[in-house]
Order: C-alpha cells, then structure tokens, then sequence
C-alpha cells in the first residue's frame, strides 16, 4: 500500500488505460515498485489487467483493487522496514495467498489477515477483486491482543464485522475526500474498531469498538438501504431493521443518537429525490403527482406541505424555475 499520509492522497489508475507497449513497464516500476514496494509479473503471456483505488490517511492505507493474471510479491529485499498489519477481503474470484509458510485461497467475502514485516505473495490467475487495509500494529493492540494468532487464518464473510467493514470501506472509497482532521480521525477510529471486531477484539477493546466504529457502520449502512428503498411507498423502521439483522428499537436508538429519527431521515431523504427528479429536465414530461410517487410519497398533499417547509417553495415553483433556467 501507499504511504501514510497526513493529509488525504488518493491514487487512481487503470492499466487498461495506458499505451500497451509500456504496460507491463509502467505497471512494475512506477506502480509496483516506487508506489506500493512490491514486485509484480504476469503468470503468462497472455494479456493482464491492474486497476486500483488506494488512500492514504494518517495511520491508516486502503484501497481497492482489481488484479487478472498476476503475481505480486512482497520479498525480503522490498520490505519496508515496517511492521504494520494489512487485511484483505476478498470480492470476487480466487486469488491464493502465500504468507508465513500458509496458502490460503481467498473465497469471496473471507477476511485475511498478514504482516507487512514478513514476506508474502498473492497469485491472480483470473481477474480477482478485493479491497485491502493496512493497519498499524501498535494502535490495533490497544483492541485486540494477540493479533499474530489470526495471521492468515481467513475470516468467513458471513460475519456482521466483515460485512459493515466492507460496506464502510467500499463507502469511503467512493466518497468525496475528508475535508477536515475531525472527520478523518472519525474515520480512522471507525475502520480500526471494525478491523478489530473482525480479527478478534478482546472484550475491552469490543466494548469500545461497538460502541463507536460498529455503530458507525450499522447507521451508515441504514442510511444506505433507506437511499436504496427510498422510493418504497412502503418502506418502514421494521423492514430496514430486520434487513440490516437489528431489533427496531435498536436502530431508532442509532438515529436518535445522531439526534434524528428514522422517519425524520425518511422524509429528508424522499424530498432530496423528489427535488432531484423536478430538476432532471428528463424527469420534465412527468407530472409533479407522478414524482411524488416515485419518491415513495403516497399522499400528495403532505407530499405538498412537506416539500413547501424544506424548500421554500412548492414544486411547481421549483419546477418552472428549472423551466425558466433551461432557455
């Protein structure tokens, strides 16, 4: 991974966007060896692919990656000298993994586990997806013990942490960056709180990561699956709370936390669509009542009232704003 970095550093790239007679030189040299300090060849002669997403914060590297007909190898001269921790989770295909005297094939959705202090290898015969943590070693020990009894010892995907930890990063990776030191030191808690649940907090160091990461990630992931079911007329606290596996009383605490409500993120939600769709000019032949109902409203006139309190304005008058400004 990328170097820690105090302030957020992004790196994107794509092999499949660079000349193809600099390719494989372009993805060895200046990728693989200067950027990430490892060695990497194809496994055959036919065409590979590399393509990455990786960020670095202070004390915490992550990224995800899309790897096909690779090997990478992390050897005794390419060490870097630290002795971090990194966790993989696997998102699709087989990649076989080679790490302290283990291999391990990664299934999708299994956690696993390295030290950055020892050698490793990672074999991609077909194109394979995962993303990829790395941690420092001294600030996950306040959390978890002995975290060398979990080295490559894989952790099922079907785990709540593996799962919210995924879900989290994936969020992070897609999100705009952190614009102030609060919200990144947020971060970096919430990631090492959940990488802890998934390695195997002790029982301190689970209270505390459930208390701050693991209610991050399960709010978060509400939050999501409201935006996904927004346009549910249907849509209640009973039904998001048996998807994301919470009793309803336990979710309506985590909003009330945020100090909100479930039904108060509800409505802020299917107003953020409704508007969304009166400023879409291909929304523009629908009838206002047909896009209430596509934002999940089911009765027009608090649909009305609702829109007039947040905006200002009524949709109508949003709608021929948009008109006007179109010209």
């Amino acid at each position: 991974m990328m170097s820690e970095s105090p302030e957020p550093t992004t790196l994107r790239f794509s092999t499949a966007e660079w000349p193809a007679q600099n390719r494989l030189a372009i993805w060895r040299e200046a990728i693989g060896r200067r950027v990430f300090q490892f060695d990497t060849m194809p496994l055959h002669d036919g065409p590979f692919h590399a393509e990455a997403t990786a960020q670095a914060l202070p004390e915490l590297c992550f990224g995800s990656w899309t790897l096909g007909n690779l090997r990478t190898a992390v050897t005794h001269e390419l060490l870097d000298g630290t002795d971090h921790l990194m966790l993989r989770i696997s998102l699709g295909g087989a990649p076989v993994l080679s790490h302290r005297g283990r291999e391990v094939t990664g299934a999708a959705g299994d956690a696993i586990l390295m030290s950055t202090a020892e050698p490793w290898v990672s074999i991609s015969p077909s194109l394979t997806r995962f993303l990829s943590l790395r941690l420092r070693r001294n600030a996950l020990t306040q959390l978890v013990s002995y975290p060398e009894d979990a080295l490559m010892r894989p952790v099922p995907r079907d785990t709540e942490a593996v799962k919210l930890l995924t879900f989290y990063l994936q969020g992070l990776i897609r999100m705009d960056p952190m614009s102030t030191p609060e919200l990144r030191q947020a971060v970096v808690t919430h990631v090492y709180d959940l990488a802890a649940l998934v390695i195997g907090a002790t029982r301190d160091g689970a209270a505390a990561a459930k208390d701050r990461g693991l209610r991050a990630a399960r709010l978060a992931a509400a939050k999501a699956d409201i935006h996904a079911h927004v346009s549910d007329p249907d849509l209640t606290l009973i039904t998001v709370a048996a998807r994301r596996n919470l009793s309803p009383r336990s979710l309506q605490r985590l909003f009330a936390e945020e100090g909100t409500s479930f039904s108060e993120f509800l409505l802020n939600a299917r107003l953020t669509q409704s508007h969304r769709l009166l400023t879409n000019p291909r929304w523009s032949d629908h009838s206002i009542s047909s896009l209430a109902f596509e934002a999940g409203f089911g009765d027009l006139s608090y649909f009305n009232r609702a829109f007039r309190r947040r905006y200002g304005a009524t949709p109508s008058d949003i709608r021929a704003t948009m008109r006007r400004s179109a010209r």
